[in-house]
């Protein structure tokens, strides 16, 4: 009998913990697709709190930016399963209650879906792209349990997500952060699979454009064995693709083992724009590593109801754009003079960024969250991508010359993923110096206060000299011209270069062009115009400034800076050249019987 009535004790605890794993259930019915509307149903199990707090996150992984994501959502419900009314209270603008007393809840709500910008979640009568931040909701006490989602569309969609599926449009997640991490395409879309290696991956393209489907399968293989050079191991055995040709939004989004990239839907075919799409498919592969399997501690764990703040975006973000470009160049997907036009594009771009003087790449990325894209911003910060990019440029030189070539940045991250991989904790950035002493055996404090915490200039020429190349300026008499100014196609002023000759004379931001010297500017000619300047001249502008007429005198200048090339040293070392080889996989000096062509054949 004692036994039996253990057994019967065993038993209830048994059952119980079972309950306490039953599975959240997530349900989406897209019923007014060509609104933008669809209805949210959540079945939370019986619990123990009396009130059961229900969240919407205030962003999304990968943006770093509050969105604000509740202002999509109206007719918030909460009932019991049986459908008994619940009294609940919005507490916050992204934080609702619900006295629920410990009852299994369902939750009900109408979610609105029309921001495929930001790649959160739209909704229309060809598919739905659902990032869960933007859609689905929460509850802290039912965070880590495991959870199905199930999708009602119409007929001739079909569902994908880099969750496992589990039926047509039903797919299951481990946790609340799996669904927030594996965004849903569900559609009419092209689909395909293919394997790399051990490695199952797919692609989906929504949107009719200019792509070459076979073309970009070919390159993503390649750049899977890339990725498996510098980490060695995968994180994922199934990658999802999904890209969007759009008629405007365009960006990508990183997530555990999928992506989403958006593009304009012409903006595929020409060679320019094919390199730039499969740089931006290998920053996001990257990013598999770098952010989704290892971040810095300030972003684990992601805290989806406000900030998480770190001083090292620039890792998560910049490093990873420096490797996205020298990986596709490593593929051969990339052609040298490529490669070498975007090098000489990065280092353009920095010389002409008023900001590197004021923000260190340290502080960019603690103030990424409120950071804009003004005349302040441009003039008075860095960008974590863009001086990201150098500074691990930089850093992997030198920690390549302080090993005499035996160790590199990518030794770093390899580090980075043995030592704190997720769901651990995070890396600081006394870990992540650490890392890089023990692997050089020298102190590199005093290159982390001057380039990562400090402003300190990059020495480009020194930087380029180490694998044999150089900077190739245009000679002063075919020196471009520059006024500091950027402009709209109306010929509004969108930014003004600290201490260019239009800063110094005054013109300022959303002051519209009308003349140079009295003749008309128009968004046709000003190029021309611009062109036909002399250096060390002067040209008058007659300008809007709040709809009155005014006019100032503008110095016309050189920028020595503008329209840089990176070139091949021709009389570069053999050590130079076995570094550029090591460094990008292929040879400094190229035979012209094998010279690489640009071409998408």
């Amino acid at each position: 009998m004692y036994k039996f009535l253990i057994y019967l004790f065993l038993l209830s605890v048994t059952l119980s913990c079972v309950e306490a794993r039953q599975d959240i259930e997530y349900h989406i019915d897209i019923n007014q697709p060509v609104h933008h509307l669809a209805k949210v149903t959540i079945k939370f199990p019986a619990h123990t709190e009396s009130m059961l707090e229900i969240k919407m996150p205030v962003w999304r992984s990968g943006y770093y930016h509050i969105l604000d994501l509740s202002k999509n959502v109206r007719e918030f419900s909460a009932t019991t399963l049986t459908g008994e009314p619940l009294e609940w209270s919005m507490i916050d603008k992204a934080s609702w209650q619900v006295l629920s007393e410990g009852k299994a809840t369902k939750i009900t709500y109408q979610i609105y879906a029309n921001n495929i910008g930001r790649r959160t979640s739209v909704i229309d009568e060809t598919h739905a792209f659902l990032d869960a931040s933007a859609v689905f909701m929460y509850s802290p006490t039912f965070r880590d349990e495991p959870l199905t989602v199930s999708l009602d569309v119409p007929t001739e969609w079909r569902s994908r997500s880099g969750m496992e599926s589990v039926g047509r449009h039903v797919f299951r997640a481990g946790n609340y952060d799996i669904l927030i991490d594996s965004p849903i395409e569900t559609g009419i879309h092209s689909f395909h699979e293919f394997s790399a290696g051990e490695r199952q991956y797919e692609i989906l393209f929504w949107g009719r454009g200019n792509y070459d489907e076979t073309k970009i399968i070919k390159d993503l293989i390649k750049l899977d064995a890339e990725v498996e050079k510098v980490w060695g191991a995968f994180p994922y055995s199934r990658y999802l693709y999904m890209v969007h040709a759009t008629s405007g939004p365009r960006g990508a989004t990183e997530h555990i083992n999928s992506t989403i990239i958006q593009r304009q839907r012409d903006k595929f075919a020409s060679r320019e724009d094919y390199i730039d799409f499969m740089t931006t498919a290998a920053h996001e592969l990257v990013h598999t590593w770098n952010v989704k399997a290892y971040r810095p501690e300030g972003l684990v764990p992601y805290d989806f109801q406000k900030e998480n703040y770190t001083t090292l975006l620039w890792v998560a973000e910049g490093t990873t754009s420096y490797f996205d470009t020298l990986l596709t160049r490593r593929a051969g997907i990339m052609t040298q003079d490529e490669f070498h036009k975007d090098l000489a594009k990065g280092i353009e771009r920095y010389l002409n960024r008023p900001g590197r003087e004021v923000q260190s790449i340290s502080e960019a990325s603690f103030y990424n969250w409120i950071e804009s894209t003004n005349d302040f911003t441009i003039n008075h910060s860095v960008n974590i991508y863009r001086k990201g990019s150098l500074v691990s440029w930089l850093l992997d030189f030198e920690i390549q010359r302080a090993t005499a070539g035996e160790k590199s940045l990518e030794d770093v991250h390899r580090r980075l993923y043995e030592l704190y991989p997720l769901p651990g904790k995070g890396y600081s950035e006394k870990d992540f110096l650490t890392i890089v002493n023990e692997l050089t055996d020298k102190d590199f404090s005093n290159f982390w206060e001057s380039h990562i915490a400090g402003t300190e200039k990059i020495d480009f020429s020194l930087l380029l000299d180490f694998v044999g190349l150089q900077i190739e300026r245009k000679t002063s008499d075919k020196q471009t011209i520059d006024l500091g100014l950027s402009y709209d196609d109306s010929l509004k002023v969108t930014r003004v270069r600290k201490g260019s000759a239009a800063w110094e004379a005054g013109l300022t931001i959303d002051d519209v062009l009308i003349s140079f010297d009295g003749m008309r500017l128009t968004n046709k000619n000003i190029e021309q115009r611009l062109d036909a300047l002399k250096v060390d001249s002067e040209v008058n502008i007659h300008f809007f400034r709040r709809d009155e007429l005014f006019e100032l005198s503008v110095d016309v200048e050189k920028n020595e800076n503008k329209n840089l090339n990176v070139v091949v040293n021709k009389d570069a070392s053999e050590e130079q050249q076995k570094r550029y080889k090591d460094w990008t996989g292929h040879d400094l000096i190229e035979k012209d019987d094998k010279k690489e062509t640009q071409t998408n054949e």
